[in-house]
């Protein structure tokens, strides 16, 4: 990813300058590129958001600026929906689009795509998943059907599929994650010099035949996460030396693509209280004829 991140804090002499022309000025971007990136949402000024390039800035102010020219074209495809009703919308997330905005972008991400799919319809996201993990994601369509606090009271089974390059054993892992102090890009971890590791627990088991059936060969891992930690199944399956393939953050053999899907999630619908079980296929991992 071509990424590309400049923070400054705004002088006496160039509080008179539009924003576009500040930008500029203290990134090297033309005024142009400058007005393309506040236009995405790549400009904060105090920790804001802002897209009015002829706004201009007080002394003191810190401004942070985000260009990621791998971004292409805004999205523009129909999500498969997994389930919906009146309270819920349920997608099958795609690999290696954001969830949410990013620091360059809040354009390019999942939420927003719905957001331009459905106009006037306000969604409300349960919960995140990793750019480069698949599968189910959970949004709301007003504050009754909101899972947020499931998610947090870890009231609802998650289910994944990921793909390894060695066995792993039935195994319950029970190893506190915390982030890496001083790792760029940022990692997490169980070991070393970690920044408030907090208790995480996941459950790891080799994947039935039947249930990796017509996917690509390989060693399949159906994880259960207890907790909810940044990165857990990977940081879990990394701790025991088979890290997810396409996982470069965590050692995993190269590959495009990460191999982690949300395959399944099991809950009381928060309205209703009907049991569901959403699944979505791991259709990107079939086996290539």
């Amino acid at each position: 990813m071509a990424m590309q991140n400049w923070k400054f804090i705004v002088e006496p002499a160039q509080a008179g300058l539009r924003l576009d022309q500040l930008v500029s000025v203290c990134t090297g971007l033309s005024r142009r590129h400058a007005r393309e990136v506040l236009k995405l949402g790549g400009v904060q000024v105090a920790q804001k958001r802002v897209r009015v390039a002829s706004r201009t800035v007080a002394p003191g102010v810190e401004v942070r600026v985000a260009v990621d020219d791998s971004l292409g074209a805004l999205p523009d495809f129909e999500v498969p929906v997994v389930y919906e009703d009146e309270w819920l919308l349920v997608v099958n997330k795609p690999a290696g689009m954001p969830t949410q905005g990013t620091q360059a972008s809040d354009r390019h991400d999942l939420l927003a795509l719905l957001g331009r799919q459905r106009p006037g319809q306000k969604l409300i996201l349960c919960h995140r998943l990793d750019q480069g993990t698949s599968g189910v994601l959970v949004l709301a369509k007003d504050k009754a059907g909101d899972l947020g606090r499931h998610f947090q009271e870890r009231t609802l089974r998650k289910v994944y599929l990921a793909r390894v390059d060695r066995p792993v054993e039935a195994v319950e892992v029970d190893r506190p994650i915390g982030r890496l102090r001083l790792a760029k890009p940022a990692r997490f971890g169980c070991e070393g010099d970690l920044l408030e590791p907090k208790p995480s627990q996941t459950l790891l088991r080799p994947a039935a035949p039947q249930e990796v059936a017509g996917l690509t060969p390989g060693y399949w891992v159906v994880a259960e996460p207890r907790t909810g930690r940044t990165h857990q199944i990977r940081v879990h399956l990394a701790s025991l030396g088979a890290p997810v393939v396409g996982d470069g953050l965590y050692g995993g053999a190269s590959s495009e693509q990460l191999w982690l899907h949300a395959w399944k999630l099991v809950l009381n619908h928060p309205v209703t209280g009907q049991s569901l079980e959403l699944v979505a296929e791991p259709a990107r991992f079939l086996e290539k004829a």
